[in-house]
């Protein structure tokens, strides 16, 4: 080497070890200038340095070089900053936008970099980022520090390792290429964010950690913790696939979430959605412990599951079971899921259902696909339900809620309601329901706070203990002062009652309802009906109407100016005028202060007058049975037709049968006649009579008495029973009768006037025509034809002017009162006695002619005049001359005594005491 050279090169040695002590060392005042070499555009080779630089200085006296805008390549180390500079040791220190790239993938920035030829490694205090792009991995610290190919890496203080998914901070690191293996010493912390949009971020403590960048590994075999969104997850074991986001945790395997502690056997997952617990699991909060078979949790959905013979148990002596539990983490939602039932019972309340969910944050529960629900304070029974334990506030769906302390029942397709207000909103087939009533509509509203239910739409209100109903179209009801308000048309029903009208005020404590108008009673029993404007009615008790009313009843309707129903005792109470008529009977009257009896349909007033088709009536008191047709008048009671008048102080009248009856004593004037009777039955529309105590008079001053009358006054055919008694006339001539019956035949004359045609005596019979008097146990007289008639030991007595009085029996008799001339046929005996003798005759018929004094016996005759018994077949006998004209077996036998002589000589020559045969 020639001396040039040599002079050269000890030149660029000494200004780079002067550059190296003057740029480590202390600043040292320059008392001169150095002398220094600048190339522009200079490479640099020497000591196996290729440096690249825009500009190069060196320095003679120090032997040390700095370059501008450098690229240095170091054994295959690739590296560029603002500015370098080379010791006179030939170690390089580069500063500013340090960019350093190996052979073997990995990349770092710095601002501060120190190459040392001697061990031939990079280090940095000032902070490094490496980069293995290949491997999508980032590892920064403090403190750096590598060979030239970045075999081995070292890095410590607020060391970062990030890949694509994960970001962890911890003391130390060290990366070997030989095993491709980052470990990650002493405490590391995990952050970054999971996979899926929104999925939250996910953070962990660990110790000594493995990262294999060939399998993308992540291991870690020391305990560690783990929180995603307030999740902590705590294991020893895990292995976690970077790539595919697989990882399996085992060993002292928990989980701490919202205060729950769950332990399992191991957590796995295959890099998709979902995480799975593996094995028992188990957790506990303290107060609330739940088992299932096992359990996954999705990061998209931030669910957590629970699956097979879910079971939970608190502190309290609470147990739940169920097929399937899910719960969300961000919205804190619990799902409970079963084929057949959850079961969740307590010592206070009991659910059963196939689907539940609960959320912690908002206190909200939900049931789905049918429930029941039993507590100490509420039942439930639906197709859903739903109540926030926070608000107070839930609902059901088609079904019900019941309040066991209040009593209370709601009911309906669904149910708002308001524990705090004590409110439900019904809508859809509502019931609501307590102790006292139960309301019925599409929708009702609740209000138990405010003090009020407000019924909208058609209703129907049911009252337990009274058992009656109130049907409407709106209302509402005030729960302080029970006041019950319905709007529009109303029905109200009881047991017995209907009352129907618009408006209504009801007052549940007194029972009082007050009706604004188009009021209408209805007794349910017999349909008696009150129309109206306005009125007041309380249950069971009355109804009282102030205005205008119809009553209907029946056949019967009746109008008045005011009435008091009195339904217990089921009567109308009408002060004042009653009008009222019978549409079917045709029947009208009227009557003042009247009282109607709604079971029996039965009317009673004062003053009454009235009338139907055929009477007219009136009397003091009236009762009417109005769906018999019965009416009882009393005190001048009178029923009048054209032809007949009844009068008494009791008379029955039936409208249907036209039969009228008193138990009293009566009067009826029949045409010509006027009856008396102790009691009687008078049929009108067939005429049929019959009393007791009879007294029949006619205008002609016939006369019948009875103890008892039977017959058709029409055709006047009576029968009079039991000491009958009485007188008809003949030319003006009384003709009187006794007898124990008698029946009467009349006929109407060309007048067309009842006349006696004949007259029927029965069972100690007697007829009187002026001094005769006829006996018999039967007898007839026909006093227009003036023939009397008489058979069954009949017997006739006559007395003449002189007072001779004769005496007729006879098995048969007929005769004519008027001629006096009587036929007598059987057994007849004649007895004639006057002053001076009685005669005494036998035969088996005789004509007697009592106005010539004559008797013609027939048949067997015997004649004993007290002179002489004559006995012939046929005897003449003049009864006032005392002779005989005998014929056929004549026997004549005269009598003499001592008192008696024979004197006459005619008397012999008579033909007496001789027997005379024809």
């Amino acid at each position: 080497m020639d001396k040039k050279k040599l002079a050269y090169r000890v030149i660029i040695v000494s200004v780079l070890v002067l550059g190296y002590f003057n740029y480590f060392g202390e600043e040292k005042k320059i008392e001169k200038k150095e002398d220094v070499i600048e190339t522009i555009g200079a490479i640099y080779d020497t000591d196996g340095y290729h440096i690249e630089a825009e500009k190069q200085n060196d320095f003679v006296k120090t032997n040390e070089t700095t370059f501008e805008k450098a690229k240095a390549v170091l054994d295959g180390m690739i590296l560029t900053g603002d500015s370098a500079i080379l010791d006179a040791g030939k170690n390089l220190l580069l500063k500013s936008n340090i960019l350093g790239k190996s052979l073997t993938g990995w990349e770092f920035e710095t601002q501060e970099a120190k190459y040392t030829k001697e061990n031939g490694e990079i280090e940095s205090t000032i902070g490094v980022v490496a980069v293995n792009k290949e491997k999508d991995i980032e590892v920064s610290g403090q403190n750096f520090k590598s060979d030239l190919k970045m075999e081995n890496v070292v890095l410590s203080g607020d060391v970062k390792f990030k890949t694509k998914n994960l970001t962890l901070s911890a003391e130390a690191a060290n990366y070997n290429d030989k095993d491709k293996i980052l470990n990650i010493n002493g405490k590391a912390f995990l952050s970054g964010s999971d996979i899926g949009e929104n999925s939250g971020v996910l953070t962990g403590n660990f110790e000594g950690l493995k990262y294999d960048t060939t399998t993308n590994l992540l291991k870690s075999s020391n305990p560690f913790e783990v929180d995603y969104n307030g999740i902590k997850l705590y294991g020893e074991d895990l292995v976690l696939n970077d790539k595919t986001q697989s990882f399996e945790i085992s060993k002292n395997v928990y989980i701490l979430a919202d205060g729950y502690k769950i332990d399992m056997k191991s957590i796995t997952s295959d890099g998709g959605d979902n995480i799975n617990f593996n094995g028992k699991i188990k957790g506990s909060n303290g107060i609330y412990s739940f088992t299932g078979d096992s359990g996954l949790y999705n990061k998209i959905t931030k669910k957590l599951i629970i699956t097979g013979n879910v079971n939970g148990i608190d502190k309290d002596g609470a147990k739940l079971l169920a097929d399937m539990a899910i719960y969300s983490t961000d919205k804190k939602e619990l799902e409970l899921i079963s084929d057949k039932n959850i079961e969740y019972t307590s010592p206070t309340n009991k659910i059963f259902t196939k689907n539940l969910v609960y959320l912690s944050e908002t206190g909200e529960l939900y049931l789905k696909d049918g429930y029941t629900y039993f507590s100490d304070k509420y039942d439930s029974k639906g197709q859903k339900f739903f109540y926030n334990k926070l608000t107070g506030k839930g609902y059901v769906v088609k079904g019900q809620v019941k309040d066991n302390i209040e009593k209370k029942i709601a009911s309906g397709n669904r149910i708002d309601f308001d524990r705090n207000e004590e409110s439900y909103l019904i809508d859809g087939e509502g019931s609501f329901e307590n102790i006292q009533y139960i309301f019925e509509s599409s929708k009702i509203d609740y209000l138990g706070k405010k003090g009020f239910v407000y019924i909208p739409e058609k209703y129907i209100l049911k009252r337990k203990i009274e058992k009656d109903t109130f049907e409407g179209l709106k209302g509402e009801y005030n729960l302080l002062t029970e006041i019950f308000k319905s709007f529009g048309a109303f029905k109200y029903l009881s047991a017995d009652n209907i009352l129907e009208g618009t408006n209504l005020e009801f007052n549940q404590k007194t029972g009082i309802g007050k009706i604004e108008k188009d009021l209408v009673a209805i007794d349910k029993k017999d349909g008696t009906k009150i129309v109206s404007t306005t009125g007041e009615f309380k249950q069971n008790e009355f109804v009282k109407i102030k205005d205008k009313l119809v009553l209907t009843s029946g056949d019967i309707v009746a109008n008045a100016n005011s009435a008091d129903y009195i339904m217990k005792d089921q009567k109308i109470y009408i002060p004042g005028e009653i009008v009222f008529k019978d549409t079917i009977k045709k029947s009208s009257g009227k009557m003042f202060n009247g009282i109607y009896e709604t079971e029996k349909k039965l009317f009673v007033g004062e003053k009454f007058s009235g009338k139907d088709v055929k009477n007219t009536l009136k009397s003091d008191i009236i009762k009417y049975f109005v769906s018999e047709g019965d009416i009882i008048l009393e005190g001048n009671a009178e029923i009048k037709d054209e032809i007949s008048t009844l009068k008494g102080e009791r008379l029955e009248y039936n409208q249907n049968t036209e039969i009228a009856k008193s138990t009293k004593p009566v009067n009826i004037k029949y045409t010509d006649y006027d009856i008396n009777m102790k009691n009687g039955t008078l049929n009108k529309k067939t005429s049929l009579l019959n009393g007791d105590s009879v007294t029949i008079k006619s205008k002609l001053n016939e006369e019948f008495k009875g103890d008892r009358v039977e017959g058709t006054l029409q055709n006047m055919n009576l029968d009079f029973i039991d000491n009958v008694s009485g007188n008809i006339y003949q030319d003006g001539v009384p003709v009187n009768f006794k007898g124990d019956f008698v029946r009467a035949y009349f006929k109407k004359n060309t007048e067309g006037k009842n006349e006696i045609q004949r007259v029927e005596i029965r069972k100690n019979a007697i007829i009187q025509k002026e001094e005769t008097t006829l006996y018999s146990d039967y007898l007839e007289i026909q006093p227009q034809k003036k023939l009397v008639f008489g058979k069954d030991n009949t017997k006739a007595i006559m007395k003449d002017k002189d007072g001779v009085i004769t005496t007729v029996t006879a098995n048969m008799m007929n005769g004519n009162l008027d001629t006096q001339i009587i036929d007598l046929v059987g057994k007849v005996v004649i007895i004639r006695k006057d002053k001076e003798k009685t005669l005494n005759a036998t035969s088996t018929k005789a004509k007697l002619k009592n106005k010539e004094n004559l008797a013609e016996l027939r048949g067997d005759v015997f004649v004993d005049d007290g002179d002489s018994i004559v006995t012939a077949d046929e005897v003449d006998y003049n009864m006032k001359t005392n002779k005989a004209k005998a014929r056929g077996n004549v026997f004549v036998d005269y009598k003499v005594n001592e008192n008696k002589t024979m004197n006459n000589n005619n008397e012999i020559n008579s033909g007496y005491n001789k027997i005379i045969k024809k």
